[in-house]
């Protein structure tokens, strides 16, 4: 059965999503130039830094490697292994994204056992941002039906 033009209108409009700005990551990068790999050239590239978000006071730090793999059209995928706080209110995450001419753009998975920030077990989130030099600054938001 076909929907009509109000049940297909009714569907979509549940279906939409937006972005609820989360916090900004501005970290430092240290650049291990792996080599020559069968997908393009690897770099692991550690990175430290600070997170701010309205859900916190104040900055907590923030550590992990992008595992990069240069491809041959220039572009760069990337596979993060993250930490951001420590003791309690400790999350780690998880992204895989692209780095283009255009900047970077990430999806994120979180896990973490601090009660307050359990909401995060349960989200996915969007980075956005660019590098400048060895300098990454990151947008998250959080995706929200």
């Amino acid at each position: 059965m076909v929907p009509n033009e109000h049940e297909f209108a009714s569907y979509w409009s549940k279906a939409m999503t937006t972005l609820e700005h989360f916090a900004t990551l501005t970290g430092t990068l240290d650049f291990e130039m792996q080599g020559t790999v069968p997908a393009g050239t690897r770099i692991d590239i550690r990175f430290t830094g600070v997170v701010t978000s309205a859900h916190w006071e104040g900055e907590r730090p923030a550590a992990g490697i992008d595992y990069v793999t240069i491809r041959s059209d220039g572009a760069g995928e990337l596979h993060v292994h993250a930490t951001v706080g420590e003791g309690d209110d400790l999350v780690s995450y998880e992204a895989r994204g692209l780095q283009t001419k255009a900047g970077v753009v990430e999806t994120m998975y979180f896990q973490t056992a601090s009660e307050e920030l359990a909401f995060l077990n349960e989200a996915v989130g969007v980075a956005t941002g660019g590098v400048d030099g060895n300098t990454l600054t990151l947008e998250i938001s959080l995706v929200k039906p």
